[in-house]
């Protein structure tokens, strides 16, 4: 006898805001990349990381109540990046870069027959992280309607406080794991995008 296929009754939720980190490497660290950030997965090594930070600069971002012991303080931050951090994707980006300064077609010749490159064919893994900020909202009941509405271009106090919480963390907690796998190339590449846009780049002197 054939069952038939329920439909799932869906509400539509939407956050309004979001924090989105773009790194970019070479094929060749993704596999100490995922080994680095898997350890993070894990509250033993996120409290441990949360240790390494300096209180007052942590509590900057996030309030301590009074009577918090170090442990309970650090428990409950580490709350927060379990709501907040649940994991990331990575995709391959398939480019050709030019790796000497722009000459002509007999120039670039020339670098070949010397053994040297003037075109790189090179795989790119782009590891994604993705955080909503603020809280979500139901959009609608089942179908997706949405209303005209204003655009708020000033963020709120507490959406602002949101935002630096996810930034400071994410550099604390991945940024450093991250540059550390890559730190024999030459640049590294990280863009931010969603609340505010932004290229970062680390370059060596």
């Amino acid at each position: 006898m054939n069952k038939r296929k329920s439909i799932t009754d869906y509400s539509i939720f939407c956050h309004d805001n979001l924090v989105i980190f773009d790194f970019f490497l070479p094929l060749t660290h993704e596999g100490k990349l995922k080994n680095s950030l898997d350890i993070l997965f894990y509250k033993d090594s996120v409290i441990k990381r949360l240790k390494s930070i300096d209180s007052k600069v942590l509590q900057q971002y996030f309030s301590r109540e009074a009577e918090e012991s170090d442990e309970e303080y650090l428990q409950s931050i580490s709350a927060w990046v379990s709501t907040n951090f649940s994991g990331y994707s990575i995709n391959h980006v398939y480019g050709r870069y030019r790796a000497k300064e722009l000459c002509n077609l007999q120039q670039a010749y020339r670098y070949i027959e010397n053994g040297d490159n003037y075109l790189i064919d090179e795989t790119t893994a782009v590891a994604r992280f993705i955080f909503p900020c603020g809280e979500s909202r139901i959009v609608s009941g089942q179908s997706f309607e949405p209303d005209f509405e204003k655009i708020d271009e000033t963020d709120s106090k507490d959406l602002q406080r949101e935002y630096n919480k996810i930034r400071f963390l994410f550099f604390k907690l991945f940024v450093q794991n991250i540059v550390q796998i890559a730190n024999e190339e030459d640049e590294i590449w990280m863009m931010e995008s969603g609340m505010r846009h932004r290229l970062y780049s680390w370059r060596v002197k």
